[in-house]
């Protein structure tokens, strides 16, 4: 079976190598190229917690102090093995999607006295921040990163695209998604 993952290879790394290991063809294209942006240096003595909902906010943090204190929660086992191998200790692992997230965090904290901040990318799917203000939670958004599309095809997976030599893509958003009709079609 031939599999198309459309991530970047540090966000597909653990999915890819199970595939490979099980004997299937896998190609990996990321749709999107990841940009970092420029922020200031976080102050995390200001925070109960963390979120992550993808690790290239991770692989993105320039200066990382103070941050042993810090509940992480991340979105699913990828994200969290990315912020265990920057040094979170005390990390929360979702079940790899927002919704058990969002959930995972509602459950398990007080409202009341975590200050959180999330890191992200400049588009998200889901709006966490809105729906943590909304239930009454102190957070504070981060953007440190963007994406573009990846211009950088190779004729060969178009070709096995049209042609239908792939047989199943791991796709992980609507963007996504939309970016991959532009190249196919």
């Amino acid at each position: 079976m031939h599999i198309l993952f459309t991530k970047s290879q540090n966000s597909s790394e653990i999915l890819v190598n199970k595939f490979i290991s099980k004997g299937h063809q896998v190609t990996n294209f990321s749709i999107f190229n990841i940009k970092p942006i420029l922020i200031s240096d976080i102050d995390f003595k200001n925070f109960s917690s963390i979120i992550f909902t993808s690790s290239n906010a991770i692989h993105n943090l320039k200066k990382i102090d103070n941050i042993n204190h810090l509940k992480c929660f991340c979105v699913g086992e990828q994200t969290a093995a990315a912020a265990k191998k920057i040094g979170f200790l005390n990390i929360q692992i979702a079940g790899g999607n927002y919704f058990d997230l969002r959930d995972l965090v509602f459950n398990t904290c007080d409202k009341t006295k975590e200050r959180f901040i999330y890191i992200r990318g400049e588009f998200v799917s889901n709006d966490l921040e809105k729906d943590f203000k909304q239930k009454g939670y102190n957070l504070e958004s981060i953007i440190n990163y963007t994406t573009e599309p990846n211009t950088n095809i190779d004729p060969k997976l178009i070709d096995d695209l049209k042609n239908k030599k792939v047989d199943v893509i791991f796709v992980y958003s609507k963007r996504t998604a939309d970016q991959l009709l532009k190249i196919i079609f």
